[in-house]
């Protein structure tokens, strides 16, 4: 019987799977994709939210790609690794030899998501959330939680897509720490970003939203008409594996720890010696590792390669105004090359993936 490797979620390293989809059909394995939806490229969400890119640029469809796998238009709810199966939301269940998790990762549940604020993820959030600024031609009091580098990025682009469509910017970030883990250049450089586009940057946490009014700490408040959460990730894992909201503990092969035939890249993993920060950098470097351990694991073989995160990485920001603001270490820098730079980067990845009809 042939034996099935099933990927739960189209990420980074998942987009590189099905690329490679030949390699697994080769070795006689069957390759299943599991994901409800489209690809949202989160290098190019602020992009497109602030309206330098079209909604299309920041996606793909994963069953354009060319190759030799199944997509099962579903969400996985749950994992029975004793069973070796997985329930999806129409309450069907498949089977799996080996199970790959690139599900990503979502807002942290707080109380301004139950009084309405919109979450900075998933990035089809944000293309809702640019339709909404649109139909409003820009006039809306806006206001993000969370000052760290996501909401920061978030508020600048907001600020830039009111400006495109001729309305003032009336936007506020809050966050008691201003983009923690940063270099100081670096928050220097955002706070000269933000005064330069509009934003307020308030260095209070958001306790509250109601009546049409955030709540800082010390009984300020602010109107605003949308907020939106940027205020810390959590892993998305199904039900059934028990995972902490740092992400699904795994070895350096990717594999989790509670079970060898199970793997997880990316942001609903947590390598166990190696913890790194949620960006999407990881999920593609960990892609041809994983992809050649799902296959020895599908074949029975023991050797597995690892996978060491690098300690440094490449982070640009989108500042909305034509300009990005780039850090690589304790280095940081801003200006039209960063962007450049970005907007090369991220079309070339997604260029890999994009099939022209």
């Amino acid at each position: 019987m042939t034996r099935q490797v099933v990927l739960v979620g189209a990420g980074h390293a998942h987009m590189e799977a099905l690329k490679k989809a030949r390699r697994f059909a080769n070795a006689g394995l069957s390759l299943t994709l599991i994901d409800p939806g489209a690809f949202w490229y989160s290098g190019a969400a602020t992009g497109m939210l602030s309206g330098a890119l079209d909604p299309d640029a920041a996606r793909l469809n994963p069953s354009d790609l060319e190759g030799p796998f199944d997509h099962v238009r579903q969400r996985v709810v749950s994992v029975d690794p004793q069973a070796r199966t997985v329930t999806l939301q129409d309450g069907e269940r498949r089977a799996y030899d080996v199970l790959s998790l690139n599900t990503g990762s979502r807002i942290a549940e707080t109380p301004l998501l139950a009084a309405g604020a919109i979450p900075v993820k998933p990035v089809s959030a944000l293309a809702g959330l640019r339709a909404t600024l649109e139909a409003n031609l820009g006039q809306l009091r806006l206001a993000v939680a969370g000052a760290g580098a996501t909401g920061v990025e978030i508020a600048l682009s907001m600020a830039s897509l009111q400006r495109r469509l001729g309305a003032r910017p009336q936007t506020l970030l809050a966050g008691p720490e201003l983009m923690p883990g940063w270099p100081d250049r670096a928050r220097r450089l955002a706070l000269e970003a933000m005064a330069r586009c509009g934003v307020e940057y308030v260095p209070h946490r958001v306790e509250d939203l109601s009546m049409g009014l955030v709540h800082f700490g010390q009984r300020k408040v602010a109107p605003v008409d949308i907020l939106v959460a940027a205020t810390g990730l959590s892993a998305n894992v199904p039900d059934g594996l028990e995972a902490p909201e740092e992400g699904l503990p795994v070895n350096a092969d990717l594999s989790w720890t509670g079970d060898p035939a199970v793997f997880a890249a990316g942001d609903c993993a947590r390598i166990v010696d190696h913890p790194r920060p949620k960006l999407g950098v990881f999920g593609v470097r960990a892609a041809p590792i994983l992809i050649q351990n799902l296959i020895n694991a599908a074949l029975g073989h023991k050797a597995r390669r690892h996978y060491t995160p690098q300690s440094r990485w490449l982070s640009i920001l989108d500042v909305g105004d034509g300009t990005g603001l780039a850090r690589y270490g304790d280095l940081a820098f801003s200006g039209k090359p960063a962007l450049h730079l970005k907007r090369w980067l991220d079309s070339r990845f997604l260029q890999r993936y994009r099939v022209e009809h």
